[in-house]
């Protein structure tokens, strides 16, 4: 499998592009607004854009979704519960997922799993069970916001509860922003993460 984490953006964002290295198919997650660097790598590897993937519809995160469909006419994926923001926003949307779903690119395997909180329709996706793109959901020692639009601190917290910490402990975890590393394993998480280690709501909710 191909896997590559490219800094993007101002924000210290990643962009993740992962594949098949038989087939050559591919997929992009949270284009960035200049997507040189995407378009060059997919290049130099003769890879086949298949999906666009969102992992949330906050602007950092699909500022490169329409130039990059215009350009290899890939197909956009997003959790149902915001399709609606990438359509109000004229950006075409082929694939609406849900939890449990799961979508192939040759050997490469992809679950999708929907982590609401930072956002009603944020996702994680599961690659080959390895590789956790974490988006906004969770970061290295941190976790996403909730006090932006769409935010509910107890879905996060339940969706870290009951969809993250659940995860074998050797899954590598690749966040959306740089903000306390590039990556990490669910163990180390559960082990240093203050976000991971809350008894109760309360708790988690009185984070800084």
């Amino acid at each position: 499998m191909f896997f590559k984490q490219i800094h993007t953006g101002t924000m210290g964002n990643f962009t993740y592009i992962f594949g098949c290295k038989d087939t050559r198919m591919s997929a992009v997650v949270d284009p960035p607004s200049d997507i040189t660097k995407v378009i060059n790598i997919l290049k130099d590897n003769n890879f086949k854009l298949e999906y666009i993937y969102a992992t949330h519809t906050h602007f950092d995160h699909i500022g490169g979704i329409r130039e990059l469909k215009a350009q290899t006419n890939a197909k956009t994926v997003v959790h149902r519960l915001e399709s609606n923001v990438l359509k109000n926003k004229n950006i075409p949307v082929d694939i609406e997922v849900e939890e449990g779903d799961h979508m192939r690119l040759g050997t490469v395997i992809v679950r999708i799993i929907h982590t609401p909180g930072h956002t009603p329709g944020g996702i994680c996706l599961l690659i080959n069970n390895e590789k956790l793109i974490t988006g906004d959901t969770l970061f290295v020692g941190d976790c996403g916001r909730t006090d932006l639009s769409g935010g509910n601190s107890k879905q996060l917290y339940e969706s870290l509860e009951k969809k993250i910490k659940t995860l074998p402990d050797n899954i590598e975890v690749y966040p959306g922003h740089d903000y306390g590393g590039e990556s990490s394993t669910i163990e180390k998480e559960k082990k240093s993460n203050p976000a991971l280690n809350c008894k109760t709501l309360a708790e988690f909710e009185a984070l800084p």
